[in-house]
């Protein structure tokens, strides 16, 4: 992989502005708020949105989502370029999911750490301490923006208690 310049900085930026976006999304139609989207070589090959709530399954993550629609877009030999960026730093389940997608590299917005003060902790674990257990683990880039996502979950967390 390629070091991180000062154009990856501002194109990884514009992705996580976007997964923002796709999570304020998420939040108008009734759901958490997290959006993802999967990238090859500078492309959007997918986007999603949390989808937990109005489909009444615990497994519709944003990030679930958007491999399920991107990896078949993409030849197997390409998924080690593939990028997957996420609002919210992945959690366990979505982790593995990467993982096991061979995705190369995962950047997310909002740390696990920023998520766990707004939502509570539950079952939380911090995604490159569970892929450092893994023998070709993405490289992992976050937070970024956090200061976007943490006001993004302390707003709608806060509205749940409230």
């Amino acid at each position: 992989m390629a070091a991180d310049t000062t154009t990856d900085r501002s194109e990884q930026v514009h992705f996580i502005e976007r997964c923002f976006e796709l999570a304020d999304d998420a939040v108008a139609r009734g759901n958490h708020p997290f959006g993802a989207l999967l990238v090859l070589d500078g492309g959007v090959i997918a986007e999603a949105r949390n989808e937990v709530v109005t489909s009444n399954d615990p497994t519709r993550h944003a990030e679930l989502l958007v491999l399920q629609v991107g990896l078949p877009r993409v030849v197997p030999d390409d998924r080690a370029r593939l990028v997957l960026y996420s609002s919210t730093e992945p959690c366990a389940m979505c982790s593995g999911a990467a993982y096991w997608s061979q995705v190369g590299r995962i950047v997310f917005g909002c740390s696990m750490q920023a998520l766990a003060q707004a939502a509570g902790s539950d079952f939380l674990v911090p995604s490159r301490e569970l892929l450092a257990r893994g023998s070709a683990a993405p490289q992992v880039i976050g937070p970024l923006r956090e200061e976007r996502g943490r006001a993004q979950h302390e707003s709608f967390w806060s509205a749940c208690r409230g």
